[in-house]
Formats: structure tokens, sequence, C-alpha cells
């Protein structure tokens, strides 16, 4: 704190007297006497201490030093709320909005201020100020006037400590979220895996008559929100992870993995989703590129194909979706959407909507 007064008394000499040289100031904390210095160097490169006046400049030091004690004040409160604040780095957070500027969203989450830039909201979502926010903490930011946290509601593991907070076999550890892709205000796919016997973990998520399911849409707004189970089986993850539409068969391909799924005519569109958004989430939630086929063009391929007609074909009923990565979610790291159970659902089977 000594130092951080006599650096500010320095600092107000020079900008008012403007010495030559270096000024240093040394403060008697007992008889509150000021000593002002100043280092100055001539041709030669030798140095020379010069005693500076400081008794018109004492008349000023007391508002210097008060400021100066304020301000270092301020900046040890800031640095230990963003130490804590560090501290849940990934949490859920409640907060306020207090104001938008130039499409960022500023909270108040109490001692901090969240800030949520346009990349880190939910497309199409509005918040107003005043509403109430739910939103996950990411990191600290650096900020002269408050501690400043920069949140999102739009990375993936907003949707997953959601989860994690409606479901108490997921904070219990009973049921593990494995896998999640998600294209914000559009839709999640999460994979979920039990490591009890006889317990259904996508059950468990949807809870009873999907009130637990329902509680997470209502955050979501419009969101949709699959959920899956997670398995070992890659064949039986890339059929699961392709719901609600219904799957014939999977095979494969681990050199590259490719995933050639089979599917009814009937099914196909569903399989894919609307502008192919159903297999790509899938695809980035199981890793694999997926090539979506149905019967019927699946025959046609294995017949023995004519000579080319001057009629014109009918586009292939075919998808084939690249993952951009894995869905999966490290220990360290699970950041970054209705459900429902499709009639005469097994336990276990998956849930989306």
């Amino acid at each position: 704190m000594l130092r951080t007064v006599e650096d500010a008394l320095a600092a107000a000499y020079i900008r008012a007297f403007s010495p030559p040289g270096m000024v240093t100031v040394k403060l008697d904390t007992t008889s509150g006497a000021l000593d002002v210095t100043s280092r100055v160097r001539d041709g030669t490169g030798s140095e020379t201490v010069v005693v500076l006046p400081s008794e018109e400049f004492k008349r000023m030091a007391a508002q210097t030093a008060k400021h100066a004690v304020l301000r270092h004040i301020h900046d040890l409160e800031r640095d230990k709320v963003l130490r804590e604040v560090s501290e849940h780095r990934g949490e859920l957070a409640t907060g306020v909005v207090d104001r938008i500027e130039a499409g960022t969203v500023y909270i108040d989450l109490g001692r901090a201020e969240g800030v949520m830039p346009a990349e880190e909201q939910i497309p199409g979502e509005q918040l107003h100020p005043g509403r109430p926010v739910l939103v996950v903490i990411l990191e600290p930011q650096r900020n002269q006037r408050q501690a400043q946290v920069r949140v999102s509601r739009a990375a993936r593991s907003f949707v997953h400590r959601l989860l994690e907070a409606e479901v108490p076999e997921i904070k219990a550890g009973t049921v593990e979220v494995r896998a999640l892709a998600r294209e914000p205000g559009l839709r999640t796919k999460i994979g979920v895996h039990s490591i009890e016997p006889g317990l259904d973990p996508v059950g468990a998520c949807v809870g009873p008559k999907g009130v637990r399911h329902r509680a997470i849409l209502s955050e979501l707004a419009s969101e949709h929100v699959d959920i899956v189970p997670w398995s070992e089986d890659s064949e039986a993850f890339v059929a699961a992870a392709l719901g609600p539409a219904k799957v014939e068969s999977v095979s494969i391909d681990r050199s590259t993995r490719t995933a050639t799924v089979m599917v009814p005519r009937t099914q196909l569109s569903l399989a894919i989703g609307r502008d192919g958004q159903n297999a790509r989430l899938a695809a980035k939630l199981t890793g694999f590129r997926i090539d979506i086929k149905s019967e019927t063009q699946a025959g046609d391929e294995r017949r023995p194909r004519p000579a080319p007609a001057p009629v014109a074909e009918s586009p292939a009923a075919e998808v084939e979706v690249t993952a951009p990565g894995d869905g999966s979610l490290p220990p360290s790291q699970e950041d970054d959407g209705g459900v429902h159970e499709p009639a005469g659902a097994e336990p276990g089977a998956s849930a989306s909507a």
C-alpha cells in the first residue's frame, strides 16, 4: 500500500511540475513528511540525485494519496473477485440482464459483471434488461472498472450443466454424459451411459412423465434435445444417435471412420433431418462420417445397371455427413435439443424431439 501511494505521489508531482529525470517520492508514515528526489544523468552518463521542493506539492499530496489508496483497494477487491470467479469456471450462475450494447449482453452477477458476446448467445433468443437469466461461467476478463467474466448460453457445457442440475443421477455419478453435440438454438444430441446395472440412463434424464426434460427445454426455448443411450458398440451408438429415425443396419469401416446406415425409405427424410441437421449432429456425436441409404437404393446398387436411358433419373436418396470432430466430453472439458419417446419404445431407447 505504501509503495502504491508513493508511486501515485511521484506521478502527481511529474504532472504538476514536469521536473527532469526520474522522480522518486518517499513518505514517512510516522511524521507524514515527504522527500522528493530526482535522478538526473548528465552528458557523460553520470547520475546526480537532486532534492526537489515539496512545500507547494504538499497541498495536493493528501488528495492524491487518498485517490491512490481508494484505487488500490478497488484493484485488490476486483482481483479477489476474479480469483473467486476462476474457481467456479464451468458452473451455472444466475444473474439479471443489466444492458445490451452493440449486441453484447451485460449481466449483473452480484460482485461481478457477466459479459455475453453475440457468439455466446442462443440464436434467436430475445433478452431484455431486467430479465433473470441463467448462464455458464467461461473465464474471467480484465477490466479497469470492475470484475468481468465471460459467460455463455450457447456453449455445450451450458446444456451439460442444465442436465446435471436436473438429474440427480448425473450429480451422483451413476449416470454419465459421455458425448454431446450442439447447434445452439436448433438441436442438441446427448449420449448418456449408466454405470449402475439396471438403471436406464435415458429414462433417468427424461424423468417421470418427462418432467426433467421439460425443465431443460424451458431454459432452451425452441431448441430440441435428443437424449440417446451411449454405447461402446459403435454400430449401436450410431443407430441410436440417428433417432428418432428407425435404423435397419449399420456397417462400420474403422479405417475411414465411416458408418454406412440402412434405413427404410419412409424413414430416410427423418434420418437426414431438415437441412441434414439430424445426420450432421449424429456425426458430431459419434465421431463417424455417416452415409445414409435407403433399402430401395441399396437394392438398386446391387442390381446390374442397364445402359443409360435418355430419361432423367430421380435424385438419389442418400446423404453423407462428415463429423468435424468427436462429440465426446473428456473429463477435464465438457464444453461445447425437445425429447420425445417413440410409441412403444423399450427402456433405454432413443429419446428425441
